[in-house]
């Protein structure tokens, strides 16, 4: 991956260090062996032999420990920046590219696929001081015995090649594994997410399991098994050549050459020694073999994210004057469910201004959530402008222009962490909100978070409407906030909260379906197919609103 190469660029110290610590590592394992085998051949053991033992003992532990440590801290940091750099992408990339990946395939890359990464750098430092050991050990084959060696090396290189061409037909299911990965998790939130739907239909989630699930895992299972019988069949095969190889120097090749038994003996005693290492790194191959896979999805997700910076100009869209925020010809398209029409909203043209209430209301499919992600900065307009205090929103401040807004929409999801609590007192401030919505029995603050988010769906709301307060945004969008409410609530949220912010000077916009509360808007913009149908209230800050516009207010005709 290109982050990891970038890293070992960065470290190469470290690097240098890990190599050094494990090219003495490995010859320290050679040389332990060449000892054994001399103490073993030799008819009198020495204290000289016995500190050489002792000492190379330490020198190959030590060694070793510090290879792997330094390459285990670089490995882990590279998984680190990935982690980061993903989150500081996903945070900067616009939603409807976001949704148009797909949440079950970022979910499987941000868990699955860098965890897979994460296994597979875990192996990479053992495997590293495998294959220096194994290099030392051949080293000194060669010394002792060139023409021994070189037996003993092309057999290994022939069952390097053997392994090579076995191994391409589960390569070829690996892409499969990864991709059938994708569909279970697909699966898989369905089933977490529709549980209520199901089990009111148990017909259906007997089917979904049965039909759907079922089929998907057993295919994941069948792929998974095919690739890795071929795998642990590879392996064993491994342990017989080298059984053959022994056998060969063994019975075979003394034979034809006259050997000297020492010479022989310390052959052995080396390839048994070998035996786990090569073992160790063949059963390393298909984890970096998948995490190769799980890479490249990463690769392709950084690629398909934005590389914006989150870093903010805190100066943009100020003005010491009035607050305005205005829509002028904005348009946006959304695919529809049928290839012969395709909804469009706009062009639409308003103004709000600062201190002002306007509810949003249309029916379903009307635009409304649609206008709200426009006027947020969520989605872009595909023509027409939005403007905030005289400044045009461009690519260029979109940033800062989102954050002007609060929003509590209405799939909305509830943080457990509240930013900056303990700034000004917040943390009083978030007790008396949760008190003033009745929650103040069930949730506290615990060091800078809520201290359950074990409730109702109404009261999460409420919950989420407390951290809306706390951002203390210029202007808030709450997308059918009372739906999920009590009477009770849901008349505080329009007599007493709703006013509360247009005395902060907060400039409000709610998307509700509530009419008995419209008197509580200064202003009610209904939609109908995308467009601005009417416009009833109080005859402030509003623009040109179109030929489509009807009115069905005294002060309509003045507003327009």
């Amino acid at each position: 991956m290109q982050m990891i190469k970038q890293l070992v660029k960065q470290s190469w110290p470290l690097m240098l260090l890990a190599t050094a610590t494990g090219i003495i590592s490995g010859f320290s394992g050679a040389s332990l062996v060449k000892l054994i085998s001399d103490g073993v051949t030799s008819q009198h053991a020495s204290v000289v032999m016995a500190g050489q033992f002792f000492a190379l003992c330490a020198v190959f532990l030590g060694t070793k420990l510090v290879s792997e440590f330094v390459l285990m801290s670089l490995t882990q940091e590279a998984v680190h920046k990935i982690r980061l750099d993903l989150s500081r992408k996903l945070i900067a990339t616009p939603v409807k590219k976001l949704q148009q990946l797909g949440q079950p395939q970022l979910l499987a890359i941000m868990t699955n696929d860098i965890a897979t990464l994460v296994q597979a750098l875990q192996m990479l430092p053992p495997a590293f001081g495998n294959l220096v050991v194994i290099t030392g050990c051949l080293a000194y084959m060669f010394w002792l015995s060139w023409q021994l060696a070189l037996i003993t090396t092309v057999s290994l290189a022939a069952g390097l090649v053997a392994y090579q061409l076995a191994e391409r037909a589960p390569l070829r299911h690996m892409f499969g594994l990864r991709e059938q990965m994708d569909v279970l998790y697909r699966n898989f939130r369905g089933l977490i997410e529709g549980s209520r739907e199901l089990q009111l239909n148990m017909a259906r989630g007997k089917q979904f399991v049965e039909q759907v699930i079922a089929p998907d895992s057993l295919a994941f299972k069948t792929l998974y098994l095919q690739t890795m019988r071929v795998y642990a069949l590879i392996s064993n095969l491994n342990n017989i050549l080298f059984y053959l190889l022994i056998g060969l120097l063994v019975f075979v090749v003394p034979i034809w050459f006259k050997i000297n038994a020492g010479l022989l003996t310390t052959f052995v005693l080396v390839l048994l020694f070998l035996m786990r290492p090569i073992n160790d790194l063949l059963y390393a191959v298909p984890v970096i073999r998948q995490a190769g896979f799980s890479a490249a999805k990463i690769d392709q997700l950084d690629g398909a994210l934005s590389a914006g910076s989150i870093d903010l100009n805190a100066s943009a869209f100020k003005s010491p004057h009035k607050r305005s925020l205005v829509l002028k010809g904005i348009a946006h398209h959304y695919p529809a469910p049928t290839e012969d029409r395709q909804f469009m909203l706009g062009p639409v043209d308003l103004c709000m201004e600062e201190g002002e209430i306007i509810f949003i209301v249309g029916g379903n499919g009307s635009g409304k959530t649609t206008l709200a992600m426009l006027i947020l900065g969520l989605y872009e307009p595909e023509t027409g402008e939005i403007s905030l205090n005289g400044q045009t929103v461009t690519e260029q401040n979109i940033v800062e222009y989102r954050q002007n807004f609060s929003a509590v929409f209405a799939d909305f999801h509830l943080f457990e962490q509240l930013l900056e609590v303990d700034r000004d007192g917040m943390s009083e401030r978030a007790m008396h909100y949760i008190q003033q919505l009745g929650m103040a029995h069930k949730v506290s603050i615990t060091d800078g978070k809520f201290s359950t988010l074990n409730l109702s769906t109404g009261q999460r709301k409420r919950l989420a409407l407390v951290s809306a307060y706390l951002e203390d945004r210029p202007i808030y969008l709450f997308d059918e906030w009372a739906a999920d409410q009590d009477p009770v609530f849901k008349k505080i949220f329009y007599t007493e909260l709703l006013p509360d912010l247009k005395r902060r000077g907060k400039t409000v916009l709610v998307i509700t379906h509530d009419d008995a509360y419209f008197p509580c808007a200064d202003r009610v913009v209904k939609l109908q197919d995308g467009h601005l149908h009417s416009i009833t209230g109080k005859p402030q800050g509003v623009s040109n609103v179109g030929a489509d516009t009807q009115t069905d207010h005294p002060h309509a005709a003045s507003m327009l």
